[in-house]
């Protein structure tokens, strides 16, 4: 958008500096995930274990991935992307999760968003997971299924949540409208990932309708 750009110019979601969406001087302060980590959940890990006990939390996800650690640049550029509105920190987001994935090698047929309720949908105006979901199917060249998932309850906010709680909060909490997925493997969007609960419940929910593996993608990972 040219002229929408001369008009609004682009401003860093990081620094607020003008020219860019996500600047070259906040991309270089961005730390990506460090290994050792887990081979399941992606969380980084204090030694060279194979996994972090995650499994018996985790029954839905095959594995999930973030590109980079919510601290710094993006812990501000995610922030005013989901919360002020800044729509267009979509593409660059979404470049981040798509540079992680080719490292990584991780494929799939489908891409898929987190939803929110209709309620928070409402009160936000979008949803930023499927406006991040929107760009990965356009430059990895992915569709979506034939449906929707879909939150069938409101569920409290997880932030300040303990794991434990977490998972209680969305358990149940998602549903798959449509038809059956045919056991394709399905990329699952979300901005920030930090226990992988809301990305879990969503991802039974798919299983349940028939899909194949289900790898739960984020722009970010919380250290927890």
């Amino acid at each position: 958008m040219p002229l929408l750009d001369f008009l609004l110019p682009p401003r860093c979601g990081g620094c607020r500096a003008v020219g860019s969406w996500l600047c070259e001087r906040c991309r270089s302060r961005i730390r990506r995930l460090e290994e050792p980590l887990c081979r399941r959940c992606g969380a980084e890990l204090p030694s060279a274990r194979r996994d972090c006990g995650c499994r018996a939390r985790l029954k839905s996800l095959s594995r999930l991935r973030s590109a980079v650690a919510y601290e710094g640049p993006i812990e501000r550029a995610v922030h005013r992307f989901k919360y002020e509105g800044w729509r267009r920190l979509a593409a660059p987001l979404a470049l981040l999760i798509a540079e992680r994935l080719a490292v990584e090698g991780v494929g799939a047929r489908w891409v898929v968003s987190v939803p929110l309720h209709p309620e928070r949908l409402s009160q936000r105006g979008f949803n930023q997971a499927e406006l991040l979901a929107g760009e990965l199917r356009r430059r990895l060249r992915l569709g979506s299924p034939a449906g929707v998932l879909v939150r069938t309850r409101p569920t409290p906010p997880q932030v300040g949540q303990d794991r434990k709680r977490r998972f209680e909060n969305v358990a149940g909490a998602f549903a798959w409208r449509g038809g059956a997925i045919k056991a394709e493997s399905i990329l699952l969007i979300d901005d920030v990932a930090t226990t992988g609960a809301t990305l879990d419940a969503c991802a039974s929910a798919l299983r349940a309708a028939g899909s194949g593996p289900v790898t739960g993608v984020s722009v970010a990972r919380v250290n927890v």
